[in-house]
């Protein structure tokens, strides 16, 4: 449908250096690990340096004629949603990101445990479902020192784990 194209253009936008990073993230991520998911849309997890960056992906989309509706930006009918480095955590998700081939294509994926400490950030519907998905599947040592080092003071993503697991 457009997933390799749309790898493309992110690689592309890496080397023009518009962009210092990327990594699949959201429910094509999940996917990728193996768990039967259904997503909507492609999220790509961006670092970038300001939001002049951000506004130049755009940009770059609209000169090649891509559709942008809303936060999406149509790559050969793929829709696709850019998320911004708005956090630490979600730095070092691109950065620790799995280096992988797909169709052709390098590319980087989110790894399961920042996956799941992302979407505890979220906490939306979705999210808990995709947690308890992921969660068999994680490596419950690299999610605890994630979760020590990225959790505030009131341990709120450890509060909502422990509540995914015992299933309230």
């Amino acid at each position: 449908m457009g997933l390799p194209e749309a790898l493309r253009e992110f690689n592309e936008l890496k080397e023009k250096e518009t962009i210092q990073d990327y990594a699949i993230g959201g429910g094509y991520a999940v996917i990728y690990h193996k768990i039967p998911y259904s997503s909507y849309d492609l999220d790509i997890f961006v670092i970038i340096g300001s939001d002049e960056d951000f506004h130049a992906i755009y940009q770059h989309f609209r000169e090649r004629g891509n559709k942008i509706e809303d936060v999406y930006i149509f790559i050969e009918g793929m829709p696709v949603q850019i998320l911004p480095n708005i956090s630490p955590l979600h730095t070092e998700a691109v950065e620790q990101a799995h280096e992988t081939d797909i169709e052709g294509v390098p590319t980087k994926v989110a790894r399961i445990e920042h996956l799941i400490a992302l979407a505890l950030e979220v906490f939306r519907g979705k999210d808990k479902i995709r947690i308890r998905q992921l969660s068999d599947r994680a490596d419950k040592e690299l999610l605890g020192d994630i979760l020590d080092r990225f959790d505030n003071e009131q341990g709120i993503l450890r509060k909502r784990y422990t509540s995914i697991l015992a299933g309230t």
